[in-house]
């Protein structure tokens, strides 16, 4: 292991956000030494990570680019009513090609960072600048950066709805027949509520298609996952597919800014709130924050990122906003409706902006001034400002 004295970073995690902090400073600190320390015995889960390429700051590019496994020109979403194509470019990064780039930069071959990754071992910070390894080791070094991920914080403040997601990734007996990626294929049964079906084809053969759902528990239910993927299959005219892969998962969607604590070190990706409430995407704000950790100083990575997430206050309060009138306001059936109306009313730019989590005031507006969806339940939204300490709204 990397001797206290000679580490710069130390980086608790390595899913997403762990890996792209990694990634950024070998770009803009190549000389910086980096531990990383994962619990578990790889890397990065098993996950398919996608955005808008407008999500992705251009300065951040130049390391960020080489980490991207597919691009698209643009996606479609279809609604009863409404089928669009949004000329915003979509990319992709899974798994398995972080994983991989993250082991070849602690393996040397990039030539210009020193990171030692350390597997299966627990991890825990006791101080901003230390942490203890495997429960006796402690380690100290100028910076300690929290990037577990999700925490259960989020849902003990019983103001969250969630998305729940099954994925299966196939390859096809024959062409998968759309070229471009489906962001949301909603059927017109909406009565289990708001569910839909995401399609990213990988190439002419390999397909992703993954049942979401968005709802108060987080839960997703595989027969009906299986039900609507295996329709979609159908539709394609495939009548036989290899199942290669299948990811799960579950993402909190707050409506209420969780309660001020006390932490230990810096935190990143969903611990640390660097994620869009509203979407679930976490590659937007976590390329940012890996890029701006990067960059500064040790000592002054604390202060940066306070400011950057001051003048980002109103559109994470916004985000939560749009949550709890998606979960609090609107009936289950009629929750396709909020998002129908989305793609109806906003322009690319303005969808650009949103998802990227760079949104106006008038861009605020457009997306809650207008004609409400059906299936309001006003009582329901007024109760849902107060604390309640039962399992679920009434």
């Amino acid at each position: 292991m990397i001797a206290p004295r000679e580490v710069d970073h130390v980086i608790v995690g390595g899913g997403l956000q762990g890996c792209l902090l990694a990634h950024a400073i070998a770009h803009h600190r190549p000389a910086a030494r980096v531990l990383l320390v994962e619990r578990s015995d790889r890397l990065c889960g098993n996950h398919t990570w996608s955005f808008h390429a407008s999500d992705i700051p251009q300065q951040t590019r130049v390391w960020f680019d080489p980490l991207v496994t597919k691009k698209w020109p643009g996606y479609f979403v279809k609604f009863p009513g409404l089928s669009r194509r949004v000329g915003i470019p979509y990319e992709t990064i899974s798994s398995e090609s972080l994983r991989e780039a993250t082991v070849r930069l602690a393996g040397g071959t990039a030539g210009r960072q020193s990171l030692e990754i350390v597997y299966g071992e627990p991890c825990e910070i006791v101080s901003p600048t230390g942490v203890k390894i495997g429960g006796s080791c402690r380690l100290d070094g100028p910076a300690v950066i929290d990037c577990r991920g999700c925490t259960a914080s989020a849902a003990a403040l019983n103001s969250v709805g969630y998305q729940s997601f099954i994925g299966h990734e196939y390859e096809t007996s024959r062409g998968w027949p759309v070229a471009e990626p489906t962001l949301m294929d909603v059927r017109a049964d909406q009565a289990c509520g708001f569910e839909f079906l995401y399609e990213l084809p990988f190439g002419p053969d390999r397909v992703l298609l993954e049942y979401t759902r968005f709802s108060e528990e987080p839960v997703c239910s595989a027969d009906r996952a299986e039900r609507l993927i295996a329709t979609r299959l159908a539709e394609a005219g495939v009548d036989a597919a290899k199942l290669v892969r299948t990811e799960r998962g579950c993402l909190p969607m707050p409506y209420a800014a969780a309660p001020g604590t006390e932490r230990m070190s810096v935190a990143g990706g969903y611990a640390g709130g660097w994620y869009h409430a509203a979407t679930g995407y976490s590659m937007p704000l976590a390329v940012r924050f890996a890029d701006l950790v990067a960059k500064a100083a040790p000592e002054h990575i604390a202060a940066e990122l306070a400011a950057v997430a001051s003048r980002d206050a109103l559109r994470r309060g916004f985000a939560r906003f749009l949550n709890r009138l998606l979960f609090c306001l609107v009936q289950p059936t009629d929750r396709w409706k909020v998002f129908r109306r989305f793609y109806q009313v906003l322009s690319e730019d303005r969808i650009s902006r949103f998802y990227a989590h760079q949104f106006n005031v008038a861009d605020a507006a457009r997306i809650v001034i207008g004609r409400p969806p059906a299936g309001l339940a006003p009582i329901r939204f007024a109760k849902s400002f107060f604390p309640r300490t039962g399992p679920g709204l009434t």
